[in-house]
């Protein structure tokens, strides 16, 4: 995962050189006492308005370990994408919900306009489609049932 990063030269190397790039993560302490989920007052600050996860990370820098700074940052930069993409999620699920009163308010048009009585010619050709489907479907290896009770 790409988060926080240093950016270092290794000994024998120099400003022409390319430099390392390593992700830091916060170091894990070992101890035989029980590990504690984060309590609700740090969950608070690691999520809190600009201003108070800026004091939060200024705290976290005062510690001089990056690890602890690096997850910090990590989790917001996480938290705040989390946000968007459960925002863009409940934008997609209305949109749904409109296209699919759409396409409802549509065929309430077609058979308001008697649609299938004025094209009934045309029936004929949806038989030839409805047979080269399931010739094509037979050749694939037959037909297979899909959770919304379709075939496909």
């Amino acid at each position: 995962m790409v988060g926080p990063r240093i950016v270092t030269y290794g000994q024998e190397q120099g400003p022409l050189d390319t430099p390392y790039s390593l992700t830091i993560y916060a170091q894990a302490i070992y101890s035989s006492e029980p590990i504690d989920p984060l309590p609700a007052w740090f969950h608070q600050l690691l999520i809190g308005t600009p201003t108070v996860h800026a004091n939060f990370t200024k705290a976290a820098h005062r510690l001089d370990d990056w690890g602890v700074t690096a997850d910090i940052t990590r989790y917001r930069k996480l938290d705040d994408n989390l946000s968007c993409i459960n925002m863009e999620l409940k934008r997609l699920k209305a949109e749904v919900g409109a296209v699919r009163i759409a396409k409802t308010i549509c065929k309430g048009q077609l058979e308001l306009a008697r649609a299938p009585k004025q094209l009934a010619h045309m029936e004929c050709l949806a038989t030839l489609f409805v047979q080269q489907r399931n010739k094509q479907l037979a050749t694939r290896g037959g037909w297979k049932k899909s959770a919304h009770g379709r075939t496909s």
